[in-house]
């Protein structure tokens, strides 16, 4: 997956403020004076022009902030994280970033009637926007770990950004940092005009699964429904965890109302028979099974369990008749009778299984069962040789 590379918003700097400080020193005056023009390349797409009066502000800001006069200065270390954010997005430079940092904390402490917090809100944004560039460059390198170390710390200086809380969760997802996915995912959740959304509340049911949480897995996944009821992932994945978990009884409904939405739709068929089989309605899974596979005649798993529902049930008719010690053998060979020809419904379904898959062993087993259990020793013997040639 390629990450873009920029995100939403970097402010500009405001070249003064509203509230000059009076007898300002003549470095401090210098430092403005280079990185607003620096700044105005900048903004004309040319940062790389400007980078002759980003040093000059860069040697100018150096010396306000140890001189003493401007050592305690607010606005000397506003513009000194401003300078250095600059010079990391644009020389690539971490040493840079690590000033930056400490500038703004400098700045925020000293700026106490916050004169001064728009310019240290550039200053944040703009170092924000250089982790996330370390964070993207992260991610190339499938370095996930760094990249989630990168996105976290960009969200400090650009809180609430959206696109960094995506991306930091994505990259705890490469890393199976779980934990800290569900927390980035779980941020999102109310934010549901952002672009992704959808694909957030679809994912968090699977991240808690992946810690084995089916509990929060379940309650997510119903809340996705909830939030989007007309989209095929979140309710078919709504489905599967509850047949998971063994809710057969509730999930029937849910898929009924889906399928009354998505008649079309061969696995919702194929769910409603799992959840039949599940709740021992054999006569409704096997229905729901062949309407899947009426859809898509080559629906293998939907053959197979056709088939199942059907054996299974023969086998059942069989234990009782082997119990039944009152019966008369010529009763005895009718109603046997009776159940080789109700088991053999199943043969065209694991026959066309076996066409569409030949090296499927189950269905190879399945159907040599049912020639032992009528006694043709030739095709019993032709399956084995092909399961046989598997092995």
């Amino acid at each position: 997956m390629n990450l873009k590379r920029s995100i939403l918003f970097v402010g500009l700097l405001f070249a003064t403020s509203t509230t000059a400080v009076f007898a300002q020193t003549s470095n401090i005056r210098k430092a403005k004076t280079a990185i607003g023009k620096f700044e105005e390349l900048k903004g004309a797409g040319t940062a790389a022009l400007g980078k002759t009066s980003l040093t000059d502000a860069q040697t100018a800001i150096d010396e306000a902030v140890v001189h003493d006069k401007t050592k305690d200065n607010p606005e000397a270390w506003t513009f000194y994280s401003i300078i250095y954010a600059n010079i990391a997005s644009l020389d690539n430079n971490a040493e840079a970033a690590v000033k930056a940092k400490d500038g703004i904390a400098k700045a925020t402490e000293l700026d106490t009637d916050k004169k001064f917090a728009e310019n240290i809100k550039v200053a944040s944004q703009t170092l924000g926007q250089f982790k996330f560039n370390q964070g993207v460059a992260a991610w190339d390198k499938q370095d996930y770990k760094t990249a989630y170390t990168d996105f976290s710390d960009a969200l400090t200086y650009l809180p609430g950004d959206t696109t960094l809380t995506f991306y930091s969760g994505l990259a705890a997802v490469q890393n199976k940092d779980y934990d800290n996915a569900i927390e980035k995912y779980k941020a999102l959740i109310p934010v549901k005009e952002y672009s992704s959304h959808k694909t957030v509340m679809v994912d968090l049911p699977k991240l808690y699964l992946s810690k084995g949480d089916t509990t929060s897995a379940i309650a997510a996944a119903q809340e996705a429904v909830t939030a989007y009821p007309n989209d095929n992932d979140a309710v078919v994945q709504n489905i599967e965890l509850n047949l998971i978990t063994g809710n057969e009884a509730k999930i029937v409904s849910d898929i009924e109302a889906q399928l009354a939405k998505d008649a079309s739709n061969k696995n919702l068929h194929y769910y409603l028979g799992l959840a039949h089989s599940a709740a021992g309605n054999d006569e409704k899974a096997l229905a729901a099974y062949q309407k899947a596979i009426e859809l898509d005649p080559n629906y293998m798993e939907a053959n197979m369990n056709a088939a199942v529902v059907i054996m299974n049930g023969g086998r059942e008719d069989l234990m009782k008749l082997n119990e039944d010690k009152t019966l008369k053998q010529a009763d005895y060979d009718k109603k046997l009778g009776e159940i080789k020809t109700k088991i053999a419904v199943a043969v065209p379904y694991l026959q066309k299984a076996v066409d569409i898959d030949p090296k499927n062993v189950d269905a190879l087993k399945s159907l040599k069962s049912y020639y032992d259990f009528i006694n043709d020793e030739a095709k019993s013997a032709e399956l084995q040789a092909k399961i046989n040639a598997l092995n």
